[in-house]
């Protein structure tokens, strides 16, 4: 029995995939450091940097001749944040996505050395 029910809005996720041709998932997902996103909502999409052994940060383009400090992943669907809290959420290796739904920067299009394209 339920004494004290509870609701929480749902939001429905844009589908960001152009096709699901050699669409490649990295195995285990990877953890939001809950320090660096605003609590809410992290939209499927987002651009994150995930250095050796850390959690994954905001994608932020290295200064002119600096080597990335970390792999780019893309985030895979929606995610709630709490505050201070790291969430868990799944990263695509690979992927075609639609330019019209996603907005991935040329520098970290760049920095992923052609693993994600735009269509």
């Amino acid at each position: 029995m339920i004494l004290r029910p509870r609701k929480e809005s749902i939001t429905t996720q844009k589908e960001i995939l152009k096709t699901t041709q050699g669409l490649v998932f990295k195995v285990g997902g990877i953890t939001l450091d809950g320090t660096q996103f605003d609590a809410g909502i992290v939209p499927a999409g987002t651009p994150v940097t995930v250095a050796d052994g850390a959690k994954a940060v905001p994608f932020e383009a290295p200064a002119d001749g600096a080597a990335l400090a970390g792999i780019p992943y893309v985030t895979t669907h929606d995610v709630k944040v709490e505050t201070g809290a790291d969430t868990i959420v799944g990263a695509f290796e690979e992927a075609y996505f639609d330019k019209n739904k996603v907005e991935l920067s040329d520098a970290f299009i760049t920095a992923a050395g052609g693993r994600y394209k735009l269509r």
